[in-house]
């Protein structure tokens, strides 16, 4: 017994060091990529969230290819859809990250019918646009602002808004503060903080809180993808937001604290704001779970406008 006690120390002692450098190569070569470099999910990664597939067409949706290049030169794709009867009101709809256009052709159906054309595009370094890194919007406002001027050289007439969903929404909020072209927002799940949120994704996936770790991880991103990750502040942006803005979070979302959220709606420079909370919602699927109440204030906000 004393002989195998024995050689379970020496095991420990040669394990323990090897387990701290492999721990720290990871902390200084795979975190800092794991915000700036997400998956690039296609609708087949994911077609439980589309069943009727990846084609507008199977929406009963007409639409038409786009291409836009962004002042650093990245290439964006993306689909315009025309309201179902001629309209002069268009939506812009960002997803979230990992995620790819195609998961909002649902909402785009409803969206058409309700009398709103429909643009949805990949951001970058996702699905088929170029870019290598996602930096929150901090580049990310103004490829939408290059959506705008594609948009309004299509039709100078049209009033334009933004719906963003998780990262899709932080960017609209940055997009928002911006760029005035973009007349009202609707804003889903997103938080108020890039670092704060990379703290608690921490607590989601390793189960430790760590702002040292969080703040490590972001400066070694800020090197890689050339942004400053603390000046992606969502909450700072909303205070120079004055157009109308629809806001809603899952009050059970697990990935996004919807008190995250909430601190952006009440940092809204905004007269005409509303804050939806949405009993027993997660991160995704608000509108299934928020039935047709939800769907209802939804609609009613975007009628307004």
């Amino acid at each position: 017994m004393k002989k195998i006690l024995r050689k379970s120390v020496r095991i420990t002692a040669w394990t323990l060091p090897f387990v701290f450098l492999l721990g720290w190569w990871g902390v200084e070569n795979v975190l800092p990529y794991w915000p700036i470099k997400p998956f690039r999910q296609n609708p087949e990664h994911a077609s439980w969230r589309i069943p009727k597939g990846a084609h507008p067409e199977n929406y009963g949706l007409r639409a038409d290819s786009f291409e836009v290049r962004t002042t650093d030169s990245i290439q964006l794709k993306g689909l315009y859809i025309p309201a179902q009867a001629p309209a002069h009101k268009t939506l812009i709809l960002l997803h979230g990250i990992s995620s790819c256009k195609e998961f909002f052709l649902p909402a785009a159906e409803k969206l058409t019918r309700h009398g709103f054309n429909v643009v949805l595009f990949d951001l970058r370094a996702h699905g088929q646009s170029g870019g290598e890194y996602c930096t929150f919007g901090a580049c990310e406002k103004h490829d939408v602002s290059a959506v705008v001027d594609m948009l309004l050289a299509r039709d100078s007439t049209q009033k334009i808004g933004v719906l963003g969903h998780s990262l899709g929404g932080a960017i609209a909020l940055q997009a928002l503060a911006e760029d005035k072209r973009l007349q009202f927002g609707v804003i889903e799940s997103t938080f108020h903080s890039l670092e704060a949120v990379v703290e608690q994704y921490g607590v989601n996936y390793f189960g430790i809180r760590s702002p040292w770790l969080a703040h490590h991880t972001l400066d070694k991103a800020a090197g890689i993808a050339h942004f400053n990750p603390y000046e992606v502040m969502p909450c700072e942006s909303a205070r120079q937001i004055t157009q109308p803005i629809f806001m809603s979070h899952g009050d059970q979302d697990e990935r996004i604290p919807w008190q995250f959220g909430k601190q952006n709606f009440d940092q809204l420079a905004s007269v005409d704001k509303q804050w939806y909370l949405i009993p027993g919602a997660h991160h995704n699927g608000l509108w299934q779970t928020g039935g047709a109440a939800y769907e209802a204030a939804l609609m009613g906000f975007l009628d307004r406008q």
